[in-house]
């Protein structure tokens, strides 16, 4: 009797895991033990804990093959979050694509500050300027689900991601295509707004060759570069405030380390009062806050 054709075994999950890690690690890769672990929950749809819960459990051959093309894509440099399709921010799931920026955890740090800005504001009014995906206007929106937030951004491109995480969400944030130095500023604003929030474009063009190959190729321009001044968005919000902002309204925005001081003088010299730089959680100058002052 003939024996029967030899079936190949499925690898178990850690050698799955192992080999991948090894693959990264030589690519020279950022966190590559995280990074794998990520793309292997995701194909798996799996959490951390069950997945390291059972090692030995096999990965199926069509599971395996996903995940090793995701891997290759990592290897080549594209971004982790662009490869899941996802980035994970305060707790919400955010759609990317190359039309908007990877959200960074500092800027998680901003919300933390805008948040803590209108935490006795009922009923705030917020205005998200340069919003990308939409992960501040949104995070606000979700953990202060009585506010009435406005999102704006340049890019049609950006704000069709930013729409589509709000739907998704469930979270209702007005979105409009506004340019902050174009002439449609004013017949946008809803209302003016208790709290103007912003991570606008601050890293002078001279810089592009500094940054690594993940932001630099992947990230748009549009929304890193400041052109010849990493001041220009600062003067423009700072310009803008007495439109957009109520009396005693407040100004959260984030900044270059290297400028943020400067952008800080930025601010003073337009009349905004109570302005503050703070730190991130590396211990650099990253956050400023200011006030609009009243009459």
């Amino acid at each position: 009797m003939a024996s029967s054709p030899h079936k190949t075994t499925d690898a178990a999950r850690l050698a799955v895991l192992d080999a991948a890690t090894e693959r990264l690690e030589a690519a020279e890769r950022e966190a590559p033990r995280r990074t794998a672990a990520w793309l292997l929950m995701e194909v798996l749809g799996c959490d951390r804990g069950q997945l390291y819960a059972h090692p030995d459990r096999p990965v199926a051959p069509e599971a395996r093959r996903r995940f090793e093309a995701m891997v290759e894509r990592c290897v080549a440099g594209e971004p982790l979050q662009h490869v899941l399709g996802y980035a994970s921010f305060r707790g919400l799931r955010i759609a990317v694509s190359p039309a908007v920026m990877v959200p960074r955890p500092e800027t998680e740090e901003v919300v933390e500050d805008a948040l803590a800005t209108i935490g006795n504001v009922e009923r705030p009014r917020v205005l998200d300027v340069g919003t990308g995906s939409g992960c501040i206007g949104l995070s606000v929106k979700h953990e202060r689900p009585d506010a009435r937030v406005q999102a704006w951004d340049v890019s049609a491109d950006a704000l069709d991601v930013a729409q589509e995480n709000a739907d998704r969400l469930g979270l209702d944030v007005h979105l409009a295509r506004v340019d902050l130095f174009g002439d449609n500023v004013a017949e946008a604003l809803l209302e003016p707004v208790d709290l103007l929030v912003s991570n606008p474009p601050y890293i002078p063009d001279q810089e592009a060759e500094t940054l690594p190959p993940v932001v630099r190729d992947y990230d748009p321009d549009v929304a890193l570069f400041s052109g010849d001044d990493p001041l220009r968005f600062y003067r423009a919000l700072a310009t803008r405030a007495s439109n957009l902002c109520v009396p005693g309204g407040a100004l959260v925005v984030e900044t270059h380390a290297d400028y943020a001081h400067e952008a800080a003088s930025v601010l003073e010299n337009e009349g905004l009062t109570g302005v503050s730089v703070q730190e991130d959680l590396s211990g650099r100058p990253r956050i400023l806050s200011a006030t609009y002052p009243e009459p």
